[in-house]
């Protein structure tokens, strides 16, 4: 609920208006807090904020993206170098034992279903931007017949032929028995589909496939030599010239290299032939693509594409500094990367350069990106240091000028990072974002404190402004000073991510601010969005909500076994029942150093909104080697089967309980069936939330539970300004529109004197 004061309503009611002049607060001089000087410069360089810096990625969070305020979607990974867009067959490679199969689509789904289904999922969510990835490789998935074994490696029966070029007519409806897949058709078809780059159900941008130094690692069965050079510039000018001929208006993004790596040097004897003339060989891959549109006479990469994962990320510490590898010139992280090759650190920074010199009007974009541990996802994600380093990523992206960036994670294990992309995006849960002009600030130590401040255009009524506290112990007082500011500012509101909560949460409102002096506490490891207002905030702090937890535990051997053979989890208060959490312990007798595996509650009476129908449906989970709390949040999301594809709907289920199963596993000894694998589930806990709620008696807003004159003299009061505080504000405002003003304060006047 929002509550402001109306002068205006007051002065209607004859009340005046008494104003008195607040004094800034001073710095805490005390243990467990430090001071940090911040420097924001109005006067200083302004930057152009892409809208599409804060994207994600669709793997594994198709289902996520109600939680979080995204711009861009990209649609690419491993899967997408074998995918088949005429039937939605796709191979997984080494990712999961070189199988074709249905896991992007079925042929009954039509074709292009994955693309087709990118569309659907960003008008769903409002997203403007959609990426999707072209098969460059050259082989396909042929069938849904699991694994490829390595006598059926490409080329072989097992395997379709990608061909750019058709050389005849584009149809609609592609032909599945020629045993070719043809990539002109596919972007023709989407096209036709969904509309063009310009329209808001296209797609505006087309990887160039997927990490193409790693094929030969990733797919060895589809493309088993190295890539080469020749080979890749060949291939990518030839794809590209398919898009922007069908297409203009769509972007084109590559090499999408795995990592810094792949950027400074390639196995190839091309490039080592010319590799004393350049610094790394991504500036070679930008002078031949820079050539080849001064031979065609247009531009075929409109987007240099690279993925980036900290190398350095085994502590909590070596996470909140993670960032700083991307734009920071004073640091050095402490990788396998820095003493080799520590000259192509800030990264983005030398990326930037390397356009600059070789390609200059190239855009720049980091399709997948990860700053926490990524292979620890389910512990690194639910601690706050995932979340600082995630907002200080996006903050780097805004200052070297990136494109577009899209996460590469789970998001129900990331919450911090969900919510790190909110701050930027929806951080009143209301729409509002940063500003989209980064001004000049300065932080006086990065390794406490990163800062980020931006304006909409060249509007300065409001400075957004991203600050971290890195700081695990210490409340950081930020002494924020504003340069060539020519407004006086009234007013600050904090909103924070914090140890305590991985919600977005106001910690604090100052409308009391004088001569645009300006100290904001940070509470030890967060992240906040300062917003700095010419006029006086309305937000009220978040008020922590009276919930009631209970939870109900179950031992394994508890469990009851269905009639379909599975053990039963009673689901009891569904109405409540916010998650249920399985702790399991994953074990190797062969001394693997990874295991993974997965399962799902399975529900029998699974109905979709807008459905009668109950079917069959399923939340699923995964789990890793160790122990660990596999979190199952009981939504009104489900997976249900259409077709022998499964798809995530909005419904309900009728089930009493749920069906516990087991459905695969893999390890480094056995990735097949990992039958080095102990799989023990700990306990199941089902966790119900009860929200507290007490009547209100209207009026009583001293609460004391009793509406008397004393209450109308105490609102009176608070609406003059007076140094007071309203005890139970939702009593005051009688008229229930979430404001209260001097026609709440006539009314409960009105309701004393019918009392009386």
């Amino acid at each position: 609920m929002k509550k402001y004061r109306s002068f205006a309503a007051v002065a209607a009611t004859s009340l005046l208006l008494a104003s008195t002049l607040m004094q800034l607060p001073t710095v805490a001089e005390e243990s467990g807090s430090y001071d940090m000087n911040i420097t924001i410069n109005l006067d200083g360089e302004h930057k152009e904020i892409s809208l599409y810096i804060y994207g994600v990625n669709t793997y594994g969070n198709e289902t996520e993206l109600d939680g979080v305020t995204t711009t861009a979607l990209r649609q690419g990974g491993n899967r997408y170098t074998g995918y088949n867009w005429e039937t939605n067959y796709s191979n997984a490679g080494e990712d999961w034992l070189n199988s074709s199969d249905t896991n992007l689509g079925d042929d009954s789904d039509g074709s292009a279903y994955a693309a087709r289904s990118l569309s659907e999922l960003c008008q769903d969510n409002d997203i403007s931007y959609k990426m999707t990835t072209l098969q460059m490789a050259g082989y396909v998935a042929a069938d849904k017949a699991g694994t490829v074994s390595e006598s059926e490696a490409a080329p072989s029966d097992r395997w379709y032929e990608v061909i750019f070029r058709k050389g005849d007519t584009l149809l609609d409806t592609p032909d599945l028995t020629d045993n070719v897949v043809y990539m002109d058709e596919y972007v023709n078809y989407l096209v036709q589909n969904l509309g063009d780059a310009t329209t808001s159900t296209g797609i505006q941008g087309y990887a160039l496939d997927n990490e193409p130094v790693l094929w030969n690692d990733t797919h060895p069965l589809l493309h088993s030599e190295e890539v080469t050079n020749s080979e890749l510039i060949s291939k990518s000018i030839e794809l590209a010239s398919v898009v922007k001929e069908i297409d203009p208006n769509a972007e084109v993004y590559g090499p999408s290299f795995w990592g810094m790596l792949s950027c400074i040097t390639i196995d190839d004897d091309d490039w080592n032939a010319v590799s004393s003339q350049y610094d790394w060989y991504i500036a070679y891959y930008l002078k031949q693509m820079a050539q080849a549109e001064e031979e065609t006479g247009t531009r075929l990469l409109d987007v240099l594409d690279v993925h980036y994962y900290a190398q350095d990320c085994s502590t909590e510490e070596a996470i909140l500094q993670a960032a700083r590898s991307l734009y920071d010139s004073d640091y050095q992280e402490d990788s396998w990367l820095q003493p080799w090759f520590g000259g192509y650190f800030p990264f983005l920074t030398r990326l930037q350069e390397t356009i600059d010199a070789y390609y200059p009007g190239t855009k720049l974009s980091l399709t997948e990106y990860n700053l926490g541990n990524i292979s620890d996802e389910k512990n690194t994600g639910v601690s706050i240091a995932s979340g600082i380093a995630e907002a200080e990523a996006l903050g780097a992206f805004a200052d070297q000028g990136v494109y577009l960036a899209t996460y590469w994670g789970t998001l129900s294990n990331c919450p911090y990072v969900e919510s790190a992309i909110n701050l930027y995006t929806n951080y009143d849960g209301e729409g509002s974002t940063f500003g989209d002009t980064l001004v000049e600030s300065t932080s006086e130590d990065l390794s406490q404190a990163a800062v980020f401040a931006a304006i909409e255009g060249d509007d300065e009524s409001t400075i957004t402004t991203v600050l971290t506290n890195k700081n695990d112990t210490d409340t950081e007082n930020a002494v924020i000073t504003l340069d060539g500011a020519d407004i006086d500012y009234q007013s600050v509101t904090v909103y924070a991510i914090t140890q305590d909560s991985t919600d977005i949460q106001v910690i604090d409102v100052q409308n009391d601010i004088v001569n645009n002096q300006i100290v904001v506490e940070l509470p030890p490891l967060s992240v906040a969005q300062i917003v700095i207002s010419d006029e006086e905030s309305v937000v009220q702090i978040t008020e922590e909500p009276d919930i009631t937890t209970e939870t109900v535990v179950y031992n394994y051997d508890e469990l009851e076994i269905s009639e379909n053979g599975y053990p039963m989890i009673p689901l009891g208060d569904k109405e409540h029942l916010d998650s249920i959490v399985i702790r399991t312990t994953v074990t190797s007798d062969a001394g693997s150093t990874w295991a993974s595996g997965g399962g799902a509650l399975c529900f029998n009476q699974v109905v979709e909104d807008g459905s009668d129908t109950a079917v069959w449906g399923y939340k699923s989970y995964s789990y890793s080697l160790g122990t660990y709390d596999n979190t199952i949040e009981f939504d009104d999301t489900y997976y249900i089967m259409s077709g022998t594809s499964a798809k995530a709907v909005s419904a309900s289920c009728n089930d009493t309980y749920a069906e516990l199963q087991d459905w695969w596993i893999s390890s480094e000894s056995d990735t097949a069936a990992g039958s080095d694998i102990t799989v023990t589930i700990d306990s199941i806990t089902l966790i119900y939330t009860y929200e507290n709620t007490e009547e209100t008696l209207l009026g009583d807003c001293n609460n004391d539970e009793v509406f008397n004159l004393a209450d109308v003299v105490l609102l009176q009061k608070w609406l003059l300004r007076y140094e007071v505080h309203l005890p139970n504000w939702q009593a005051a405002d009688v008229y229930e529109d979430e404001i209260l003003n001097g026609f709440d304060l006539v009314k409960m006047r009105q309701l004393l004197l019918e009392e009386i």
